[in-house]
């Protein structure tokens, strides 16, 4: 999948340019598309007794368009349920059939996050469930992903590439660094993590098929990133 990545001019903010020659002629405004935004760094927390799983609050994310990037501090609002625990052999896993997030996004130099700058809203795409398992390889590890589409994205200059309610991708790798979750081996149990990356995709293409995630406990998983051309 190719970056389709901009520069966000602060200046589009006042997009009415009189011409001398044309008075009642503006002048127009690149929409730059963008492709990917990447490592949110959420927390992430498991309720047992409800089978949900929550992502909150966020770190620093980067947007990226066709010819640069752009950093934000992001606030993140995510809720996955509707569980099934698939866990077998001692290593966890998991699918939920529902969920839906919020990103807000603020400038790097807002810290206490106060003046959103845009924001955008997605859910699971219909009929795919969010699988997440632990790694064989690095059991300190889960990795999670499924297709999903915006339901909404308002963040003045930006458009979203593929276009609100098209299948994106989203993954997740949750580390058990600064965690609480002690030897997780199945969903019966909770468990929490303060270092969850998430990548938020404007199509599939960058995510493994749903049968490569079902053998994250096989053997782990090596992601390869397919790009458009």
């Amino acid at each position: 999948m190719s970056k389709h990545v901009i520069v966000l001019f602060l200046a589009c903010l006042f997009l009415t340019v009189p011409a001398a020659a044309n008075p009642g002629i503006v002048q127009s405004v690149d929409v730059n598309e963008v492709s990917e935004i990447d490592n949110l760094a959420v927390n992430s927390s498991f309720d047992a007794v409800t089978g949900t799983l929550t992502w909150s609050k966020g770190g620093i994310a980067t947007m990226y368009y066709d010819s640069g990037n752009q950093k934000y501090r992001v606030n993140v609002d995510a809720t996955l349920s509707g569980i099934t625990d698939n866990s077998s052999g001692g290593l966890a896993s998991a699918s939920f059939s529902s969920g839906t997030f919020t990103v807000n996004f603020y400038a790097l130099t807002d810290g206490g996050k106060t003046n959103s700058l845009g924001h955008l809203d997605g859910e699971l795409y219909p009929g795919y469930s969010y699988l997440e398992g632990e790694i064989q390889e690095n059991p300190s590890q889960l990795y999670g992903a499924v297709p999903m589409r915006l339901t909404d994205f308002d963040f003045n200059g930006y458009a979203w590439f593929e276009g609100l309610g098209a299948m994106g991708g989203l993954t997740a790798t949750t580390s058990n660094l600064f965690g609480n979750w002690g030897n997780i081996s199945n969903y019966q149990s909770p468990w929490s993590s303060n270092n969850t990356v998430v990548r938020i995709l404007a199509d599939e293409t960058g995510i493994p098929e749903p049968a490569s995630i079902l053998l994250l406990g096989l053997g782990g998983l090596a992601l390869i990133r397919k790009r458009r051309a």
